[in-house]
């Protein structure tokens, strides 16, 4: 039993030190308002496979929350790539905007569509943007 505890307790602490090196802050996945967000945090939760709405034309920022944050490099993509996407606003064509801890960007999505956003710092962290 102990050998077991003993190789189990660092593979539980890596999984946790890896899930939290992105930045995993519990809730927070923007201000809704009808229906739409006008932010997203870069955290594991918040950002990683999810799909949120926002509204044409209206400013949008992607936090990155000081206390847990890193740096990211977002741009539209799917799994770490860039991908481009002609209605994507410029910001987001590749290489992408870099955001470090603390910082924050805002993007304004001109087109109403369905966008996928990626970081290519980390392949786990995609996003699907739904601009009505």
């Amino acid at each position: 039993m102990k050998k077991v505890a003993a190789f189990l307790l660092p593979l539980l602490l890596l999984s946790a030190i890896a899930v939290t090196a992105c930045g995993k802050t519990p809730g927070g996945g923007g201000n809704t308002s009808g229906g739409t967000v006008d932010h997203v945090n870069l955290t594991v939760d918040d950002f990683a496979q999810h799909s949120i709405t926002v509204a044409v034309n209206t400013p949008f920022k992607f936090v990155d929350p000081s206390d847990t944050g890193g740096l990211h490099i977002i741009c539209a993509g799917d799994n770490g790539k860039c991908i481009a996407d002609p209605n994507a606003p410029q910001e987001l064509a590749d290489p992408g905007f870099q955001i470090n801890a603390g910082d924050t960007k805002t993007v304004t999505f001109a087109k109403a569509g369905t966008y996928k956003i990626a970081c290519t710092v980390h392949p786990n962290m995609n996003l699907t943007i739904v601009v009505q």
